[in-house]
Parts: C-alpha cells; structure tokens; sequence
C-alpha cells in the first residue's frame, strides 16, 4: 500500500449534483462538477504533487501537478463526503452507482495509469483492497473519461462514498506533469457508465462479408469422410445399460461433473483428424443414471483395414472444483476400476498418436465400457484420419516453460535424489507434447555440458529452445565463453540457446543490468539470444521519446513481452476491459507495438510473447477456464501477430501452497484484482495417482495442439501465401479480444485447413 501522507489545507471546490433524469447525462447518473472554487476547505491533500485551480473558460477545476521530477507516488486525495456535506448535496452510494467515470485532461503526462482508491462509511483513508485501475489518453490538451469498474469490491464495500484518491499516473519522469479533473459521474450499471463515455464495444477490425467471400476461395478442399462415419448410428452392448449415457465431444471443450446436460451433449461418435507425427484427442463423457462401481474403459486402438495401426491411450480425468464447478483438467492413463454417481457425469480423454510412418487413411477403434463382471454395457466406434503429411519435429512455435526440479523432488518426496529420473521423467513428457522446459535435463550450471547425457537434448530436434546457463543464471564471461565453445561445434546448437538473466525489468537499474548483459554476450558468445519477459513499460522521457522496448534496442535479441502489449490504443477506447500498458502518446511518437515487433524482426530479431494470470478476460491466458477451445485459439493469435516464441513462467508452480500433492485447482485471489485458478501449472504430480513422474492436463492437451495448430498455419502459409493465410486465421480471431469460441466452428476450420493442406501437398 503507498504511503499516505497528512491531510494538507486546500481549496473547495464547488459542485452541482445532476439528479438522475434531470442533468447532462442519462437516467442512472449523478454527476459532481467541480468548476467552481468558492471556499478553502480540508477536501484535498496531495503527495509529491500540488493541488491547483487553474482558469479555463471562466471556470476551474482541480488540476493535480508533479511538484519535482521522478516522483515516485504521486497522488491527491479527496474528502468526498465532506465536501457534499458543505455544499449540502445528498450522498452517494456504492451500493446504488458502482461505476465512477471521471473526465480529465492531461498535460504533459508521460504516463496514463490512473488508480483510484476509495471508501465508504465515513472512512478518510485508502482501503488497499479498495481500488482499480484504468487507463486514459495522455496526449496533450484533450478532454477524456475514464472509467472505473468497482463491483469486485462488492460485499466487502457498502454505504455512502466518503473518500476518493487519485492515482493519476503510476511513475512521472518530469517536474509539472498534471492531470485536470472536472467531473465525477457516478452510474448505475456499466452499459450507462460505458455510453458516457462514448464506448462502444465494436471491434476495431472484424472479420468482413468480403473476407468470408474470399474464405470459400481459399478453403475449397474436401476431405473424404468415410460412409460408416456419416451414417453412423449409435449401438448397443450385449450387456446394455441404459442408465448411462456415453457420449463424445471436442477435448477443448469441459464438462462439469453435475451438468444434467451431460446426456444430451456431444455425439454417439466421434472423427479424430491429425497428420503425421501428431498427437490428437477427442473426449468420452459418461453420464450416469445410478450408481455402479467396479467399471473400466476399455479400447482395441486405432487401426485400419490393412491392419496398420496408432498408438491409442484412454485418459481418465480428475475432477476439483473450480469457480463452484467441479470440472476436470488433471488426466492421467488409469488402469483400476472406477464408479459413477447418480445425475453426475464422468469425463475421460481417447488420445491417439501417429508415427512419422503411419499410413494415411482412415482408421478406426472400438470403446467399451465393462462392468464389475467383464460384461460391456456400452460400446461405440470412433474413427480417425491420418492425413498424407507429416509434422517436422522441430516446431515453429518456439517454446521456453520453467520446470521446477525442486517442486518435482519435493512433491514426490524423493529427497535423496535418484540422479535426476525424475526430472528426466518431467522435461521429456513436456517434450513429447512440444514443449521446451528452461533448462536441459544433466544441464550444468557453468555452461560447460560436462554430462555428455545432455548431448542427446542438444542434437534432438524437437528441442528448439533452452538456457545454456538456466533461468537468471550467471552470465558473466567465463560461463558464456564455456557454454559458446561447447556450443558452436554444430551452428544448430546454437541457434536453440537463450539466455535469460533478468525477468520482468521493473525500472532503469534493471534494464541496466540487461546492458550490462548483453555487453558481456556480445563480447563472448557472438550470435547471441538474450530474452526478456516484460509486464511493465513506462515513458523514460518527458518527451515520450524513449521507453523501456527502445532503451533496450541494440541489447535485447528476443523480445518477450506480455500478450497485451499487441493491443493499440484504439482497441482500448473501444473496450476498456482490455489490458493497456502503451500509453497513446508513446503509441504516437514510437508507433504501435505490433509495428515496433515487426521492425524488430526486419532488424533479425526474435519476438516471443507470454501469459501469466493476467490479462483477464476477455483476453486469452492459460488459466483454468470452462472455454477450453481458447488454449488453442491463443496460438492462432500468436501467428496472427507473427509472433515467434511461447514463454511461460512454469508448468509446475506447486510449492508453497496447501496442495493435495500438487493436484489442486491452484486457486490464487486478490480483492479486486484478480481471481484465477492454474495459473503457472500444466502438470500435476504423479505420486497421488502411483506414477513415478508427471500427470498431464485437458489445458495441455489443448496447448500443445496450439503449437501444432501454429505449425499447420505455417505450412499452409508456405503453401498458399501470408495473406490468404492470415484470411484464414482472422475467420477465428481478429485481436486478442476478438474470436470465436464455438468449438464446432473451431473444429470445422481446422479440419478445413488440414484438408486443404493435404490436397496442396500432393499437388508441390
């Protein structure tokens, strides 16, 4: 919480309260105009800043100064129900207007984070727990709204407003920065609060009539579907049980476990579509009449009529509970008897994986539900189709995810060590799903792969990405020089390694210590990648000429910002439940993001992005959401953006918490600020379910099928061109906020795509 400095003498400032109905704006609003300044009073105080009541028009308002250059809490505060007392205006309540919309001018800002803090009940201090944040436009001279959302305080916030502080920037780099306030606006509901504002929620580029035109052009393969497929009608066991229902459906798609829909849902078979050296799933959800226990499911596995055959796992999932449902995301390969409850359903992944070598075609697998006594009392078919192409090993989707040796040693409570099976075990699942952990298995610390078990990660395609050194490793000269000279003996080698000393730079002395860095990497392992996730930017200059992106220029290879840096400004005025950490006036001068990447990439540089448990929505993260089909979506975003890389803080963010051994929702809360559960695990550990190793996840099942989604767009860009491709993508996403989430729509332009590459690559 900042610090909160002695209430200071300054000027009242009059206001007239606009009824609702009867004032400037709509029925739901009481709005407080502060433009006449008639009496001194104890209604506001400042903290390295200054409380002026400058003339514009004939009138004034409050405007709220920087007293000195880089100060680090500037704010005022506002003794709101004591000014409504002296000019005996009625009070008003969070409990009735929720959303306040202030209007404002900038002057000189070089930032647009504006906190407002408050409280209620005659309380004249800041409530940490009291507060949001939002964002306005700094560039000069304009007036503007800005809106604040505070709902989540509900329940915990109740009465009449008594207090207000206005955090008007989060850092100021110059002496004179100010912020001019001249309204308060008070709504009822957000649709109000939003039409004051003037926001109207549209999309700045959506898909268009035109685009879909050109869609049909693009996507005009069919793909042949088997006639037992298309007429398949669903059949009964010997032992049929008609309380249960078996039912299939998309894997990124959830379930809850007291869905009464359950039954309903899906359909009586299923057609998996995969390439070559893939791995793909549908889901098997059963719904239960009565109980039954002692039951197994049961598959023969993928094979076709020539007797070829794909390598076929059932996935048994493991339910918690989540924003009040219980739904599943752990899966692992269980063998024992499970039961089913009554009006519950139970859900369960068929995955299935075809070699380098598998035959094209069509192949097809049965699914048998036995009882306690061996009978089957459900049965189905599920078919699959290989497609004549084939995934490379190596992804174009780059990938860099920590693995937490010591979470994975202490969860399965092997204190002693066992010569690092277990994380062998760990970094080679992720592997296998296409992703890159941080740090190599027998990796060492100096940079000198003196383990030559770490040569066969080195020389394997699949790892595209990992740190020579490990995560804020010790880079100075005699560990990059040891890690170059091991290295460089194949330029592939050194192509996969990245360096990452410094995570998230939150001002000027770390992103000096990245020069510092990149000084001594430029010196000792020439071609070198220094990566550098970044959640915060701030203007470094009055002039709004220089942020952290360009003060790093000429030092950072690999850029790694949060996902929301792609957002523009224009986006954000049309919906402000975005995420913004690009002011306007930065936007203007150094030009949007997405531009600044692009140019970074014509200079020969990477761009990667990454989540953590923000943004939230309706932006895409991995954390634990019933919309599953957004895992993959996010990965068509990132090739929409032409991004390169995927980073993630870790996979196995366990310790530390009161978990059932790491299987547990990963529930994190912050009033007012974020409410998430998974964030930072994609793996639960073995030892609850017998496994010496690591469970898997529907949410990486899903991400990697994102990463394999990436690369189909990238063959198919090969294939038929950037712009027909990017036609494509946008017919499932446009922006980050932007996309369709109808898993069959989904499902159905994937297929598209898949078919269409196919039938080009027979063609080359």
């Amino acid at each position: 919480m900042k610090k909160i400095v002695s209430f200071l003498l300054a000027a009242v400032i009059a206001a007239v309260i606009i009824l609702p109905g009867c004032g400037a704006y709509q029925a739901g609003t009481v709005t407080v105009k502060l433009d006449d300044a008639e009496a001194l009073r104890t209604c506001f105080s400042a903290n390295e800043c200054l409380v002026t009541y400058p003339k514009e028009g004939g009138k004034t308002a409050p405007c709220v100064k920087t007293s000195y250059a880089n100060p680090a809490d500037p704010f005022a505060q506002f003794l709101f129900s004591y000014y409504l007392k002296a000019k005996k205006i009625k009070p008003v309540s969070y409990d009735k207007y929720p959303f306040v919309v202030l209007k404002v001018k900038g002057d000189g800002l070089s930032d647009n984070n504006f906190e407002l803090y408050f409280n209620t009940n005659e309380q004249f201090f800041p409530n940490v727990a009291f507060h949001v944040s939002s964002w306005y436009d700094n560039t000069d001279g304009k007036w503007t709204y800005v809106l604040f959302d505070l709902t989540a305080m509900k329940g915990a916030a109740t009465g009449d407003y008594s207090y207000f502080r206005f955090d008007f920037v989060f850092r100021a780099v110059s002496e004179g920065e100010s912020i001019t306030i001249s309204e308060m606006i008070f709504a009822k509901d957000l649709k109000t609060a939003r039409k004051i504002c003037g926001i109207d929620m549209k999309p700045v580029d959506p898909f268009t009539k035109a685009e879909a035109k050109k869609l049909k052009t693009i996507l005009t393969a069919e793909g042949e579907v088997p006639e037992e497929y298309k007429s398949y009608k669903a059949k009964k066991a010997a032992g049929e049980e008609p309380s249960i229902t078996m039912r299939f459906m998309h894997t990124f798609t959830r379930t809850a476990e007291d869905d009464k829909d359950a039954r309903f849902l899906g359909h009586d078979t299923y057609l998996i579509n995969l390439a070559r050296n893939e791995a793909e799933d549908c889901q098997l959800v059963l719904f239960a009449g009565k109980d039954l226990d002692g039951l197994r499911l049961e598959t023969d596995g993928f094979a076709n009529g020539g007797g070829a055959s794909l390598a076929t796992e059932i996935l048994e999932g493991y339910y918690f509970d989540v924003d009040g449902e219980r739904i599943i995301d752990p899966v692992w390969p269980n063998a024992e008897p499970f039961s089913v409850t009554s009006g519950k359903s139970k859900s369960f992944v068929i995955k299935v994986t075809a070699g380098k070598d598998a035959e094209a075609g069509f192949y097809k697998a049965a699914v048998n539900l036995k009882n306690s006594a061996g009978e089957v009392i459900k049965t189905a078919d599920v078919f699959c189709r290989v497609w004549d192409f084939t995934l490379p090993d190596e992804t174009s989707c780059k990938t860099q995810m920590d693995l937490s040796w010591y979470n994975i040693y202490m969860y399965h409570e092997k204190y002693e060590g066992d010569d690092g099976v277990l994380y062998k075990k760990y970094y080679d699942f992720l592997l296998e799903n296409r992703i890159c952990a941080y740090n190599l298995p027998y990796y060492s610390e100096d940079g000198s792969f003196s383990d030559p078990r770490v040569r066969e990660y080195v020389e394997n395609p699949r790892v595209v990405a990992f740190q020579p050194v490990g995560f804020k490793g010790n880079v100075n000269a005699d560990t990059a020089k040891t890690s170059y000279n091991y290295l460089s003996q194949n330029p592939a080698w050194l192509e996969k390694a990245y360096f990452y000393p410094v995570d998230e730079p939150a001002d000027v002395s770390m992103l000096d210590d990245i020069r510092h860095y990149a000084k001594v990497l430029k010196e000792n392992f020439p071609g070198y990648k220094l990566i550098v996730p970044t959640h915060l930017n701030f203007a470094l200059d009055g002039e709004s000429k220089t942020d952290f992106f360009e003060y790093l220029k000429g030092s950072v290879t690999a850029w790694c910002p949060h996902t929301f840096f792609f957002n523009t400004w224009e986006e954000f005025a049309r919906n402000p439940s975005l995420y913004m950490r690009m002011t306007p006036k930065l936007e203007q001068n150094l030009g949007t993001f997405r531009e600044r990447m692009k140019e970074a990439q014509k200079r020969g540089e990477e761009v990667w992005w990454y989540v953590t448990r923000v943004p939230s929505n309706p932006e895409i993260t991995l954390i634990i959401d019933t919309d599953a089909v957004r895992y993959r979506e996010m990965f068509w975003q990132q090739k929409l953006y032409g991004v390169d890389g995927f980073l993630y803080y870790l996979v196995n963010d366990w310790a530390f918490r009161e978990y059932n051994y790491g299987v547990d929702p990963k529930h994190e809360i912050q009033e007012g600020v974020f409410d998430v559960c998974g964030n930072g695990v994609l793996l639960y550990c073995g030892k609850p379910f017998g496994i010496y190793g690591p469970v898997g996840s529907l949410r990486l099942e899903c991400v990697r099928d994102g990463i394999e989604d990436y690369e189909y767009l990238t063959m198919l860009e090969k294939l038929i061109g950037s712009e027909d491709t990017k036609t494509v993508i946008r017919s499932i996403t446009t922006s980050l906020s932007d996309y369709n989430e109808d898993p069959a729509v989904f499902y159905a332009r994937r297929n598209a795509v898949g078919n269409l590459i196919e039938k080009l690559s027979k063609g080359a």
